[in-house]
């Protein structure tokens, strides 16, 4: 593919966009890749004019694909329409659109119209597929942190003879409980944690919003909570709803444009405790 062409797409296991010995690939036309739809729903005022204000939400978004394929023989190219037309109903497919420019950004989707290629030789065919988006969100690749809590230890004391390099302990500018979190996006998004124990009450902050997520109990050594904020949903051990046992504040940490801070607390601070945080470097709409 030459870097003169902007867009590098793929759906799932099937690139779109490809130029090497086996078989050329192009995608002609992409819709739906710009601003999602938006669901604007007023309702008439009664016996006067105009009608009710009511906040807009963005609805799913659905992205058109079309594209050419043109391979050097007839057996290639009907293993790639195979490949192309056994895209899974079933399962949600990554749709990625790597841009030369910006670089790639992403979108869980599902198929709504499937490829029916349309061949204009016996080596080329067009297609035409349908997908939908049910989070209409575009998302830049994804950054993985971890934060642990510091045991609250009484001091030692120095043990002679010292030996070098010498550790005082946790390194300037780092705080034990924190962790930063980009989004160098247009929209806020929410992230995915994974809080692994042995840990009691623990306490998850987002520190530029005072958003927070508070679990009443008890997370024992070997368990985790696996916390998805954009579903409102916290698992043990990524099996077993722990919903009732959570209260949060807030937009269940939702990170601002610009990015923000990850904090936890507990009323244990074993070492072995962990925060993970899944982010993204940018979110937008």
């Amino acid at each position: 593919m030459s870097d003169a062409w902007p867009n590098r797409v793929s759906i799932g296991d099937f690139v779109a966009d490809n130029s090497d010995d086996l078989d050329f690939r192009v995608t002609a036309k992409l819709s739906g890749w710009g601003a999602p739809p938006i669901r604007l729903a007023m309702d008439d005022r009664a016996s006067q004019d105009g009608a009710w204000d009511a906040t807009p939400q963005y609805g799913a978004r659905v992205i058109t694909v079309e594209g050419v394929v043109d391979a050097p023989s007839h057996e290639h190219a009907q293993l790639v329409a195979d490949s192309l037309t056994s895209l899974s109903l079933k399962t949600l497919h990554e749709f990625v659109v790597d841009n030369i420019a910006i670089g790639p950004r992403s979108s869980w989707v599902r198929l709504e119209v499937g490829a029916d290629p349309e061949w204009l030789s016996p080596e080329c065919f067009t297609y035409t597929l349908q997908l939908r988006a049910p989070d209409p969100l575009k998302y830049g690749p994804v950054a993985f942190s971890q934060a642990t809590l510091a045991g609250a230890l009484p001091g030692t004391g120095l043990t002679f003879p010292m030996s070098f390099p010498l550790d005082f302990g946790v390194p300037a500018g780092v705080t034990p409980g924190a962790l930063g979190v980009e989004n160098t996006g247009t929209a806020a998004y929410f992230p995915r944690l994974r809080l692994d124990g042995p840990v009691t009450n623990p306490v998850v902050t987002l520190a530029e919003t005072g958003d927070q997520i508070r679990f009443a109990g008890t997370v024992a050594a070997g368990q985790w909570l696996d916390i998805d904020p954009g579903r409102r949903r916290v698992l043990l051990n990524g099996l077993v709803s722990m919903r009732h046992l959570v209260t949060f504040v807030g937009n269940w940490l939702a990170v601002p444009v610009g990015g923000a801070t990850v904090s936890w607390t507990a009323d244990t601070a074993d070492p072995a405790a962990t925060l993970s945080c899944w982010s993204f470097e940018g979110a937008w709409s």
